[in-house]
């Protein structure tokens, strides 16, 4: 089966267009990303993985999910080579997070070789990947909202070359830090995520096995807002095990509640610029996105998705405290003792249990007594 070199190499050329120094791995598609917010943002995510689309970036964000979610996208890639996606991940209050995942990508029939060089007839290729995902909290505090979670995802691989077809099994693991304001409000809206991707078996074509492209992942993500406007920045770093190390930067900003803009850029590959651009309109229960990005004379890739999600969160009571609590805070540096008693008031009838309101409540009754001097 000399003939098989020659497809396995222009079928592995292919991610070449997204991932410089490809070839040294198989399964190349599981480089390319998934989800157009992630890729406008520049392929930013494994700090955030706030939606089902951490199953890919960092499948311990699944365990930030508050309700049901399904994402779905189609991309039209260079080259006449079409991906579909889907996700599916259900967020359990006391079990964790759990979620499933399929990837399937076409390639068009191409010309196929003989040992010889000669011509034979038009061959196919195919990708496929199916995943498991977990994740759950391994520490929370629920009134300062700050959360360390853990997640991992199993998946098994299958690439198809004409006849031949091999297959292979890997793991994810990841890790995210979400500060809140236990050390601090001036960390508050940000988080930091770990990744190990693609740790597992070698794909066997015929006598050959090529590993598959691992790479360990970290990032920062700040959430927040700027001048009224809802504002996401992301930044990421990978070392892949076949490649130069790499980085991307992205940045989404909401409008109107409902509209989203979004840009990037990513160090990987070496066609393009690297600038990534997207757009998105959002409701409470849907969501649809689009990415842009182009290879100068290969021409443009296009990424659209559909997120749906189910249900209404459940607010956490203590986070509901915290905010009465936060809110007379602020009264009582104003001096504002009265409103600030009532807020107190509130956040202690909502969670008993909150020390700090508590103790500012009688910090307060004690300036509203020297304000007010009792009569003799």
């Amino acid at each position: 089966m000399k003939w098989f070199s020659c497809i396995a190499a222009a079928f592995l050329n292919l991610a070449s267009v997204y991932a410089a120094d490809s070839g040294t791995t198989s399964a190349n598609f599981l480089k390319l990303g998934v989800g157009p917010r992630a890729i406008a943002m520049g392929e930013a995510q494994v700090g955030l993985a706030d939606d089902v689309f951490a199953m890919y970036w960092n499948p311990a964000g699944l365990a930030q999910l508050q309700v049901q979610e399904a994402g779905f996208t189609h991309t039209q890639h260079f080259q006449d080579v079409t991906e579909q996606y889907a996700a599916y991940a259900y967020p359990h209050q006391t079990l964790g997070a759990f979620a499933a995942s399929a990837t399937f990508l076409n390639v068009s029939k191409f010309d196929g070789y003989d040992a010889a060089g000669q011509p034979t007839n038009a061959v196919g290729a195919s990708d496929t990947s199916l995943s498991l995902g977990y994740a759950r909290p391994l520490w929370k505090n629920r009134r300062m909202g700050s959360e360390l979670l853990i997640g991992a995802s199993a998946k098994y691989i299958q690439e198809k070359l004409a006849s031949v077809t091999a297959s292979a099994y890997a793991v994810d693991g990841g890790l995210l830090v979400v500060p809140g304001k236990a050390w601090g409000e001036y960390l508050e809206g940000w988080r930091a995520g770990f990744c190990l991707r693609n740790l597992g078996t070698p794909m066997q074509f015929d006598s050959e096995s090529f590993p598959l492209p691992r790479s360990l992942n970290a990032g920062l993500s700040w959430t927040g807002e700027v001048l009224g406007e809802s504002i996401i920045f992301t930044m990421d770093g990978q070392q892949p095990n076949d490649g130069k190390r790499t980085f991307g930067t992205g940045v989404e900003v909401w409008t109107l509640k409902t509209f989203v803009i979004r840009g990037g850029y990513t160090s990987r590959g070496d066609l393009g610029n690297g600038l990534r651009l997207g757009a998105g309109i959002r409701f409470r229960t849907l969501e649809i996105g689009y990415a842009y990005l182009a290879a100068g004379d290969l021409g443009q890739a296009h990424r659209i998705g559909l997120t749906l999600r189910f249900g209404k969160p459940a607010r956490d009571p203590q986070s509901i405290a915290e905010e009465w609590y936060l809110k007379g805070l602020k009264e009582y540096k104003k001096q504002r003792y009265t409103e600030a008693l009532v807020d107190f008031n509130k956040a202690l009838e909502i969670d008993p249990s909150h020390p700090q309101a508590l103790e500012m409540m009688n910090k307060t009754y004690e300036e509203l007594k020297v304000l007010v001097p009792s009569q003799p």
